[in-house]
């Protein structure tokens, strides 16, 4: 222990010296002192005519709060059920959970139950109860800590159900140091569990107390604007039982001087590399991932090992973005250590296409056979006769060998317009999952899924109305046993009083069929959600299930919920202090206001004029239609401020200056468009000539061949060839010779940037990316230099 308390004092020092600054300039000058949240409160209330293994009152209350003071605030959260305590067993985490994560500028902790995560090798999102804190004191450093009780300790008893655990305890940090050309992270985990902290030890059960340090290194690094490579480095020393004798032999990894060896402390690494290069619009990246036996952390709560995955993998839209498409192919292996009766290998892959032929259609698909551990919904049936209203954890087949899954969804707007929309949609799944030993799949031991649904949605918009009728099918294999479930849904949701309050009606039948008999399932669904003064929230759901079975007859159950949410937002109240000189108007002083470049020392009347003449000089530009509209409404609410007080004049009137100084960036980014479609152009205008070229010099050779024919539409067809290169070279050269540089700021060149610009800084505002943009004016400066220039 003190080695490692030497080791975490000798990474952390350096973190602690950088972090010793506190700024406290802005103190007093933001927001003053206020608290806000929400509450949630929900209860759930279920009856049944033949089961009785569910509770029939359930109720969950969870709720934060955020208490700020200048840039100093406490967040605050808690859940708290009587779910846990129907169990009538004991688990080894807290179902009932209070948090606090008090935030002062660059400096945020976390206090009672709450989770971090450090790398997927060290703590990865394991629940604790303790303290954490992050700090980034510059853009440049970050830094985690965290200490608390990973498990409680929790004793054998007869009831199976019991989980017993030793207590364990834990601590750890992750330091980060990044910059735009590289990144170098450092992580480090300790955990181990108390001896003592049981009467009866679980050596029946196979729990025996441990103890886990764990070292992740991680960086990045960027050869050149294109090209990233990254690599992570994790080495685990595990002790499977701290009762073990103590042992002398030498051990290999990075930490054995860090950790007290035993007879079952055992040593594993793990890597990973990847290389990441983009080119044009495409991504393309190679990963290596080696994962040895054994290999595990007490900071995760599962951890998969003994693999090795060699993955090469890319994304590249087309056809003007109206396909995106990415796949992912590689080599996966296991039993690294040659100690497995039938290991396995196999290539693997995913492929994931979308397609938007235009704004009503959209298709995705994707197809994949890369996980060896899959989690499968089987049945969409399981959504639908689902009684838990609160229930989001799906029943699913877990399987660890071959798994093969396939998915087709279409999406069709048939009509969109202002009173209406019409939508229909089409969805196919089928996985394949199989467990082959040998590479050999045996009879019984391959499953296949198929899923399909149809929807139809009809929607009046001025009714707030939505009608949904639909058909679910299911076909399922599983080992030697076939079973099919279909059947239909319908489902209406309204809005009433300006959409404040909402209500939906479902109804669905569906029929299983499968070698043991038929199941028959009948269900309705409503709600109602009524949302009051934008802070009250009160909703109430049920649903009533009929179903018939071989075995069982005649079952009913009936589950309704009932839930409210309130949210708050509590400021400072105002004080109106009688003296005037404590409520200073900016039209009785003179005023210092500075922005950037803008600094002003005058009247606000006089700074308002001085600020609106800055567009109308003639070197400002022409403004797009949105930007004049936007300034004339932040114009009126500065001049209407001049007779207010000096801060809300001040406030109006930078964001006057600040709308003014986004534009200006603007006209900077429109001229650099304009160069590069002129660029893009000139390249585009050299691909077609080096074509015409070689067709060009292709029909001459022919034409000077004497032992070729030529016939009257050969000689045709050269003299449209040759017309059509000399004409595109001469073209080709005018382009050449047009120095857009000097008319960058000519009249013609101005006249053709006021007559895009609205269109242009439309595109820019609705974050377009560049490649567009640049395609929409190359287009028309293609188009001024036929009609104009030539």
């Amino acid at each position: 222990m003190l080695k490692n308390l030497l080791f975490l004092v000798v990474i952390l020092l350096p973190a602690f010296v950088c972090s010793q600054s506190v700024d406290l300039e802005t103190f007093g000058k933001s927001s003053p002192f206020k608290i806000g949240g929400g509450i949630s409160a929900s209860s759930v209330f279920y009856s049944s005519n033949q089961r009785n293994n569910r509770a029939p009152f359930t109720y969950f209350a969870q709720g934060n709060l955020n208490i700020s003071y200048y840039n100093f605030s406490i967040p605050i959260s808690y859940n708290y059920s009587n779910q846990g305590a129907q169990l009538g067993y004991q688990l080894p985490f807290n179902f009932n959970r209070l948090s606090l994560h008090p935030k002062y500028k660059w400096v945020t902790a976390h206090v009672g139950d709450v989770n971090m995560s450090f790398s997927p090798y060290t703590l990865s999102g394991h629940q604790f109860s303790g303290a954490g804190v992050e700090m980034q004191p510059t853009k440049a450093i970050s830094f985690k800590a965290m200490y608390g009780r990973l498990i409680k300790g929790i004793a054998p008893t007869e009831d199976e159900r019991t989980q017993a655990s030793y207590q364990r305890m834990g601590y750890g940090f992750k330091t980060v140091y990044e910059q735009n050309a590289y990144t170098v992270g450092v992580s480090t985990f300790y955990a181990i569990d108390n001896q003592n902290s049981i009467a009866i030890n679980p050596d029946e059960e196979g729990v025996f107390p441990k103890e886990n340090l764990v070292l992740d290194v991680e960086g990045r690094v960027a050869l050149s604007k294109d090209l990233e490579l990254n690599a992570t480095y994790a080495t685990t020393i595990l002790t499977q039982d701290l009762r073990a004798q103590e042992t002398s032999e030498s051990n290999k990894g990075v930490l054995r001087k860090l950790f007290n060896n035993r007879a079952s402390t055992e040593y594993y690494n793990a890597y990973k590399l990847g290389v990441k290069y983009s080119v044009y619009e495409a991504t393309l990246g190679i990963d290596y991932e080696c994962v040895a036996p054994g290999y595990e952390t007490l900071g995760a709560y599962f951890f998969n090992n003994d693999f090795e995955n060699i993955t090469l993998n890319l994304s590249r839209p087309l056809f003007n973005h109206k396909v995106n498409l990415s796949f992912n192919v590689g080599y996966q292996r296991d039993d690294l250590e040659d100690q497995k009766a039938n290991p396995t290998s196999r290539f693997v892959g995913a492929i994931n296409a979308t397609y938007t032929p235009s704004e009503r259609l959209s298709l995705t698909g994707s197809y994949s056979n890369f996980s060896t551990y899959t989690n499968v919904r089987s049945n969409q049936f399981e959504d639908i006769n689902d009684a838990n209203l609160l229930d989001n954890v799906v029943d699913t087949l877990n399987y660890k060998q071959v798994s093969q899954n396939a998915n087709l969804n279409i999406n069709y707007i048939l009509s969109s317009t202002r009173t209406k929309n019409e939508n229909l949609n089409l969805n196919y799944n089928v996985s394949d999952i199989s467990n082959a030993q040998g590479g050999v799949v045996r009879v019984g031991d391959a499953s296949v899924f198929h899923n399909f649904s149809t929807a139809y949605t009809y929607g009046i918009k001025e009714l707030h109305l939505n009608i949904t009728p639909a058909i679910h099918g299911t076909y399922n294999t599983i080992g030697l046993e076939d079973a099919i479930t279909w059947g239909p849904t319908i489902s209406v949701k309204k809005g009433f009083f300006n959409n404040e309050l909402k209500s939906v009606l479902s109804s669905s039948y569906n029929t299983a069929k499968n070698t043991s008999g038929a199941i028959k399932t009948t269900n309705l669904r409503g709600g109602v959600s009524y949302v009051y003064l934008e802070k009250h929230n009160l909703s109430l759901n049920a649903i009533q299930l009929f179903r018939s079975t071989p075995s069982v007859s005649g079952l009913k159950e009936f589950t309704a919920t009932l839930a409210y949410n309130y949210s708050f937002d509590v400021k400072k109240p105002k004080i109106n202090w009688k003296k005037k000189d404590r409520k200073r108007r900016a039209k009785d002083s003179i005023l210092t206001l500075n922005y950037k470049k803008y600094k002003y020392v005058a009247y606000a009347e006089t700074i308002a004029d001085t600020i609106l003449q800055l567009t109308k000089s003639s070197k400002f530009g022409t403004l797009p239609d949105d930007k004049n509209l936007e300034l004339q409404g932040l114009a009126e609410v500065m001049v209407k401020a001049i007779g207010k007080r000096e801060e809300v004049f001040k406030e109006s009137a930078i964001a006057y200056l600040k709308s003014v100084d986004d534009f200006k960036k603007f006209q900077l980014q429109y001229t650099e468009y304009v160069l590069s479609a002129y660029t893009k152009l000139i390249k585009d205008a050299e691909a077609i000539d080096y074509q015409l070229e070689k067709e060009f010099l292709r029909l001459n050779a022919e034409n000077n061949d004497t032992k070729i024919k030529k016939t009257a539409e050969f000689k045709a067809n050269i003299k449209v060839v040759n017309d059509r290169f000399e004409n595109h070279r001469t073209m080709l050269k005018g382009m050449r010779a047009w120095d857009i540089m000097k008319e960058i700021n000519s009249i013609r060149l101005n006249r053709f940037k006021n007559k895009h610009i609205n269109k242009v800084y439309l595109m820019y505002r609705n974050a377009k990316t560049d490649a567009e943009i640049i395609d929409f004016l190359e287009y028309y400066l293609a188009d001024l230099y036929h009609k104009q220039i030539r």
